[in-house]
């Protein structure tokens, strides 16, 4: 079934893409043309490509079937996750288990606090992950199990007999031992896709079909949780959660494994590239990306929409029992069935989302998600007195939440590109602790202000959540929070049109840099693929070639659209011809000419250490793996040699670096010699 779903959502992007569906005609009501061969050409190339990627990917479709199987299994687990929170609308926490919104939102400062330490050790780790398995994916094997043993021992709690205290301290101990594991287990699988290809459009096909697969899991748990809680309590009441959360964690972490299993890593660096960044290295990065903080800034101010969120909740679940004088079954019944119907919304949103990414590009793509919260909150604040209503406009929203789905990670995806196009470094974990440590307060801040201020202090949501059943309490509540949701998308505006301005074309070029850069590097040590330099010839000889072309246009275009249009091109086409003479600018040459005075010394001199070679890291990289056996004892290899090169790239951080420059610029010297005869071949 699952397969057949892929192949259909693979089909009708291609579909698409090749224009056998005309859209244009659909969109005006016209009815549907499908060419017949187009459809059996695009068959064809699912079934040939099964295994091998076409030319100019790099994924084969069996691999994203694998990715997006396993999704489904790590959103089941991160989805149960989410129960246990500490907050007062968390249905677990505040009517289940009985806890105050005042001492939930005390232990939350408390949990984000200590996540502050956590989410750089985490980033550290993950930049400085050297694994035969790659950079993320080891993740996915050792954290999905233990967060759903910890689910389960949670859900089994003698909570009956606890008193407030002894609950409200099981609830934050299980909280935070899930924070050690999960958030490495959600972040390997997002982030995983980022690296699964170095190509943005493929990035984000792919982001797309896995999106529309793992899907599956809200959806299901949309219709089946409030269903099982139906027949035991309701979700009121703790033995709902003794059957979901075993079921969902312990079965999402098996079936996240294929994500796992089936996927390959690919980033574009040199054979003898090494994954380690200090600290406060990777730290400052972060802090001199612009799009970074564009991106972050953005999100800061959505963080205000958090508490509409519950409306969902608080009508769809208190508020049909009340309006619709249901029992608890039918309710669990209605609100499993209505919560199914909801998360339909993310389809058409993913069918649509590759067409629009290329119309319109991801940024664009995410001002439209923005513009339309804007516009179906209001919807909701105008008709908030019409359950119906409110829930048609609560759909549409959905629709328009799923685009960040895929955007977000996709533009995440492009700026670690411009990072490493920057500053040579992979750095998806510690490029964004910075900002990310701020966001934390601002998180805080935000919190207490919808919690305390807001839904405590204003309209009275203690403990009180009989009330919700109330249209008197539960309509004024409702609206306060989408008005504070409104200003916060609003505002979020402003950050990201005025900051964020990386193109399509921009980062095609940074892409192209980074494999120029990667195949005069493995030039220089002599350890080129084949084909490797010709591509990066062709890449700079086009690059130039069509440079030369829109310039020409340019002096002869009229047409003010064509004129923007060139010139947008041009400016991206300079950052490949650029790079020519990295190393003539003021900035470089000094940074150069400080390299060189540091390799007058010797690493002994410097740090007191002799340098360690390869050869015993290579000797066990090339160990067999065949057997269980096998693969144990090079894991044991591997980790005893990387412990004394782990130890010299720490402390010789800077050296390293240097002597890294220095043979740049030095190959970057015969530029000419190495790319002429491409040019005039061209």
């Amino acid at each position: 079934m699952l397969i057949l779903q892929l192949s259909y959502v693979i089909i009708l992007q291609k579909l698409v893409l090749n224009k056998a569906i005309n859209y244009e005609s659909f969109t005006k009501g016209v009815t549907m043309k499908i060419s017949g061969e187009k459809i059996k050409q695009t068959v064809s190339s699912v079934k040939e490509h099964w295994s091998i990627p076409p030319d100019g990917r790099y994924i084969p479709y069996k691999e994203i079937l694998a990715y997006s199987v396993g999704g489904i299994g790590v959103k089941f687990v991160i989805y149960t996750v989410w129960y246990i929170s500490l907050s007062a609308t968390s249905l677990l926490a505040g009517s289940a288990l009985g806890l105050k919104n005042g001492d939930l939102v005390k232990l939350n400062m408390v949990a984000t606090i200590i996540g502050l330490f956590l989410g750089p050790i985490r980033g550290l780790i993950i930049d400085n992950t050297r694994s035969s398995k790659g950079k993320f994916r080891p993740y996915l094997l050792y954290t999905g199990i233990p967060s759903a043993i910890l689910l389960t021992i949670f859900a089994f709690l003698p909570f009956e007999t606890m008193t407030y205290n002894q609950k409200l301290w099981s609830l934050f101990i299980s909280y935070m031992l899930l924070q050690l594991c999960y958030p490495f287990y959600d972040q390997a699988y997002t982030t995983l896709v980022q690296v699964m290809s170095p190509n943005s459009t493929e990035r984000a096909d792919v982001i797309t079909v896995s999106t529309f697969i793992y899907s599956l899991a809200p959806t299901i748990m949309g219709f089946f949780v409030p269903l099982i809680a139906g027949f035991t309590g309701g979700l009121e009441h703790i033995n709902a959660y003794r059957v979901i959360m075993p079921a969902l964690g312990i079965g999402g972490a098996l079936i996240g494994l294929f994500s796992y299993f089936g996927t390959k890593e690919r980033i574009i660096v040199s054979k003898d590239y090494t994954p380690k960044v200090p600290f406060f290295k990777g730290i400052g990065a972060g802090i001199a990306n612009k799009y970074q903080w564009a991106r972050s800034l953005t999100s800061w101010c959505i963080l205000f929409q958090a508490g509409v969120g519950n409306v969902t909740t608080w009508y769809f679940y208190y508020g049909i029992k009340d309006v619709l004088n249901l029992s608890t079954e039918q309710q669990g019944v209605l609100n499993g069935t209505l919560m199914t119907i909801l998360g339909a919304a993310a389809t058409p949103a993913m069918l649509l989302s590759p067409l629009l990414i290329r119309k319109l590009g991801k940024r664009n793509m995410y001002i439209f998600y923005i513009l339309g919260n804007v516009i179906t909150l209001v919807g909701m604040y105008l008709f908030i007195e019409q359950i119906w209503v409110l829930y048609a406009f609560i759909w549409i929203r959905g629709f328009f939440n799923t685009f960040p789905l895929i955007a977000d990670s996709a533009m995440s995806a492009d700026v670690l590109d411009y990072q490493q196009y920057k500053s040579g470094d992979r750095l998806e974990g510690l490029m964004g602790q910075f900002v990310g440590t701020i966001g934390v307060f601002v998180s805080m801040g935000i919190t207490y202000f919808t919690q305390t201020i807001v839904m405590q202090n204003h309209f009275g949501l203690v403990d009180n959540y009989d009330d919700l059943y109330k249209a008197s309490f539960r309509e004024p509540l409702s609206k306060g929070m989408i008005v504070i949701a409104i200003v916060g998308f609003v505002l979020a505006l402003i950050p990201f049109i005025t900051m964020y301005t990386l193109t399509e074309e921009q980062h095609d070029s940074h892409i192209k840099v980074l494999k120029i850069r990667a195949a005069l590097e493995d030039y220089a040590t002599d350890s080129l693929s084949e084909g490797q330099l010709d591509e990066a010839k062709k890449i700079y000889a086009d690059s130039v070639n069509e440079y030369n072309e829109c310039i020409e246009a340019l002096n002869t275009a009229s047409n003010r659209k064509e004129r923007k249009k060139l010139q947008s091109k041009i400016k991206s086409l300079e950052i490949v011809i650029d790079e020519k003479d990295r190393f003539a600018t003021e900035k470089m040459l000094k940074k150069t000419a400080k390299a060189k005075e540091l390799l007058t010394h010797t690493v002994e001199e410097l740090y007191g250490i002799s340098e360690p070679t390869l050869d015993k890291y290579n000797e066990a990289n090339a160990m067999s793996e065949n057997t269980k056996e096998e693969a144990k004892i090079k894991a044991a290899k591997l980790k005893e040699a990387s412990k004394e090169l782990d130890t010299f790239h720490k402390k010789a951080y800077d050296y390293i670096q240097a002597r890294k420059l220095v043979k740049q610029n030095e190959y970057y010297t015969h530029w000419d010699e190495i790319f002429t005869s491409e040019l005039q071949n061209a």
